[in-house]
């Protein structure tokens, strides 16, 4: 996989943990009473809730890890922090609407139309633009991580290469030392007439 691969895969990763946020408070300020929390979540198809924010937070390690590992030794993006900004906020923002289409579709046609009724629905777009802003932040801050520690481990890779021409070096003198033993017990070369 080339290093656009693996930043799609960090910014898809970030903008999935972003969802997860934006959704989980949303409902917390649409429905701010616990009883109140916890009946929209249920009778919106909301169930599952507690596994998507533990997933929302794996993505979110994945995608600064795989930021960190893999964007350090990217030549720098020729777009700027808007245009990646505008980018997850667009896959947030639709992630979001198509995940509580499903949600709602799942409980019954009926569910699907009351979806605009939601304040939970319009809450979530303003938070998916911090989300969003604060995802582009993440991911240059986790390539900056990146570079700072591959800078570091630079040095370890010229050692080895140092070490490794010492030992091509070394081989060669064994390998001469070895054709001029053999060239010792050869019989002397016969003079050419």
């Amino acid at each position: 996989m080339n290093s656009n691969g693996f930043a799609r895969i960090a910014t898809v990763a970030i903008g999935a943990a972003g969802v997860v946020g934006a959704h989980t408070f949303a409902y917390r300020l649409a429905h701010a009473s616990g009883a109140s929390h916890d009946h929209a979540l249920e009778s919106t198809g909301h169930g599952y809730w507690d596994l998507a924010i533990l997933l929302g937070l794996a993505a979110l390690i994945i995608g600064v890890g795989v930021e960190m590992v893999f964007g350090g030794g990217r030549p720098k993006p020729r777009r700027g922090p808007l245009f990646t900004w505008l980018r997850l906020f667009a896959l947030q923002g639709l992630t979001f609407a198509l995940l509580e289409s499903l949600e709602r579709l799942l409980q019954g046609p009926e569910q699907l139309t009351l979806l605009f009724h939601e304040p939970a629905f319009w809450l979530a777009f303003p938070l998916l633009v911090l989300t969003a802003a604060a995802g582009c932040v993440l991911l240059v801050l986790a390539r900056k991580a990146g570079e700072t520690l591959a800078r570091r481990r630079r040095p370890l890779r010229g050692e080895r290469r140092l070490t490794l021409r010492i030992r091509s070096r070394s081989v060669q003198v064994i390998s001469h030392v070895l054709v001029a033993m053999s060239r010792e017990r050869a019989p002397p070369p016969r003079p050419v007439v």
